[in-house]
């Protein structure tokens, strides 16, 4: 079945620097074959301007569904994208990062590789093509292949980019599954939540990358790796829900 409509999840919290040139990129990039937009802003209770830049952007966007959910309190990046979900319309969901990492000109890249494969599920690899993985920070690039290696030992994968902030997958499996994590824990537990089913495998495709220092923002860090660690553990050795 051929996507009619993607809904783009974005999470948001204390990105005022980079959140309205990242909207209007969102907002700006064609995607093929006629895929209509959805935009969905879940608001991790930022204490900045945030929400007054999405409610500028709303108010300005008339040929395309944006929708503004804002949490009471700041609970993390895997809370937003659960609400996102439930409050998804489209056929497939992405997750945009609110800062500048990530290129939304590459949509099409996954939406091309889904269309043509089939595969319910398309990850953005930052490493698959090696003159990016060569622009990566040496200790950005070691930490996530060595989470990546242990993902794919525990889930039997092979992936480059487990960590990828662009996966692109069917609303309709990710609402088969309960999601738990409520931080970065997000990308080990989908990933290991996809691996248990039998007839899907994740399809990858080279991406373009940005990487930004924690000067600029950047919120994730070892403790983050260690949670990783973990629930690649518990949702992809032990199975649990």
């Amino acid at each position: 079945m051929k996507l009619r409509r993607l809904s783009i999840i974005i999470p948001v919290y204390n990105e005022e620097c980079t959140l309205s040139t990242l909207l209007n990129a969102v907002l700006n990039v064609d995607l093929i074959d006629n895929i209509h937009k959805e935009i969905i802003i879940v608001d991790d209770a930022s204490w900045d301007t945030s929400q007054k830049i999405i409610l500028n952007f709303k108010d300005s966007v008339q040929d395309v569904a944006v929708i503004n959910k804002r949490l009471p309190k700041n609970t993390g990046k895997g809370a937003c994208i659960r609400e996102g979900i439930k409050l998804a319309t489209g056929d497939a969901i992405i997750v945009q990062d609110a800062d500048l990492e990530y290129n939304p000109k590459d949509f099409n890249l996954l939406l091309q590789k889904m269309q043509e494969s089939q595969s319910a599920a398309v990850y953005g690899s930052r490493f698959k093509d090696q003159d990016s993985s060569r622009r990566n920070r040496y200790w950005h690039y070691l930490g996530n292949q060595l989470l990546t290696y242990l993902s794919n030992t525990i889930n039997r994968q092979q992936l480059t980019d487990m960590e990828t902030c662009y996966k692109l997958i069917k609303l309709d499996v990710l609402k088969s599954m309960k999601l738990r994590e409520k931080r970065f824990g997000f990308e080990p537990e989908v990933t290991s939540k996809l691996a248990r089913l039998s007839d899907l495998n994740i399809e990858e495709v080279a991406i373009s990358y940005h990487y930004r220092n924690y000067r600029d923002g950047k919120k994730i860090g070892w403790k983050d790796a260690v949670r990783t660690a973990y629930c690649l553990i518990k949702y992809g050795l032990l199975k649990m829900d």
